[in-house]
């Protein structure tokens, strides 16, 4: 038996951070915003001999094997494929090679994104019924086990459904609007997206948590622009529907407005030069993706200016990743 699942990252459009649990409960209307892309993790499962485990990371270039599943560690550079393997449990010998397509520390949601596949892949080898919502509430539980840190919903989301997707956080439970845009804008959206990569690996959850912990202590403006990134991500749903570019580079312009002064490292002077020189090129706006720190940048530009902004972004030293939608999410092959 053999189970090959896909799952495409995500870049988020307005909204991030507000996925974190308990910080959604903390404000009014939460949503975040985000677009499934076609960069993809893979995980691949096979039954092999005896109860022995095998995991294989391509990408990290790192493998484990045991005898059974009672002698996985906890830690290491396979940690997160070790608490997958460890909570599915599969009976039998198995072995699990994972591959993540995108650069480390992308901002993409790639661990998530991983996670997402590694465990449907498990899930079915194993013969659960577990849904798309059981598989991203244990994938959350199980990264912030890993991360060791609270984590958000919005790269569980992104990696399951595909498309475009708002997400509301309320006390009982996720709310997902799905954009059934007309196939015009859906081009002209598609064709105006820009993803670079910065060169400077980050880690999400460190910016994350210190958002976090400064809205908790109040200190500084930082509720008041968690506040407006809220408000941001409903003008950016509303100009989404409206099938309004303008629109949506203006929400997108304010939501990285906000999100550069929530806490110190979000931005530097390299990705502040970057998004300068996109500006100055013709580009709409700009943001980086996730939390902040370093990682991918999205820039949205007219198709007539596409060419200079991304030579304008490839002169600041950012690689430009060649991205487009993905609509069907999870992906399954046997």
């Amino acid at each position: 038996m053999s189970i090959t699942v896909t799952a495409p990252m995500r870049i988020d459009l307005a909204g991030g951070t507000l996925d974190l649990h308990p910080l959604y409960l903390f404000l009014e209307r939460p949503l975040t915003i985000t677009i499934s892309i076609n960069i993809y993790s893979q995980a691949r499962v096979r039954a092999i001999e005896g109860n022995r485990v095998r995991l294989i990371s391509e990408d990290l270039g790192s493998s484990i094997e045991v005898e059974n599943t009672a002698e996985l560690q906890f830690g290491g550079p396979l940690d997160l494929l070790v608490r997958a393997v460890n909570f599915y449990a599969p009976q039998g010998g198995v072995e699990l090679i994972t591959h993540s397509g995108a650069p480390k520390g992308s901002g993409l949601g790639a661990s998530s994104s991983l996670l997402m596949s590694i465990s449907k892949a498990l899930s079915l080898f194993s013969g659960r019924g577990d849904s798309i919502h059981d598989l991203i509430m244990y994938g959350a539980s199980l990264e912030a086990q890993n991360l060791r840190i609270p984590t958000g919903y919005q790269d569980y989301y992104g990696a399951c459904l595909g498309g475009i997707n708002g997400l509301e956080f309320k006390i009982d439970g996720h709310n997902i609007r799905s954009l059934y845009s007309s196939q015009d804008f859906f081009t002209k959206l598609n064709d105006s997206l820009i993803v670079s990569f910065t060169g400077i690996s980050h880690f999400s959850g460190t910016s994350n948590w210190n958002m976090l912990k400064r809205y908790i202590d109040n200190e500084g403006d930082t509720v008041k622009r968690m506040e407006a990134i809220e408000d941001t991500a409903h003008q950016m749903w509303d100009a989404l529907i409206c099938e309004d570019l303008d629109k949506v580079a203006e929400a997108l312009d304010r939501e990285w407005q906000n999100r550069r002064g929530l806490a110190e490292g979000v931005t530097n002077a390299s990705i502040d030069a970057m998004v300068l020189a996109a500006k100055n090129a013709g580009a709409l706006a700009s943001k980086i993706c996730g939390a902040g720190g370093g990682g991918c940048m999205l820039t949205l530009a007219r198709p007539q200016e596409r060419q200079q902004v991304i030579e304008a972004l490839e002169s600041k030293g950012a690689e430009i990743l060649e991205v487009s939608i993905d609509s069907q999410g999870l992906r399954v092959a046997e």
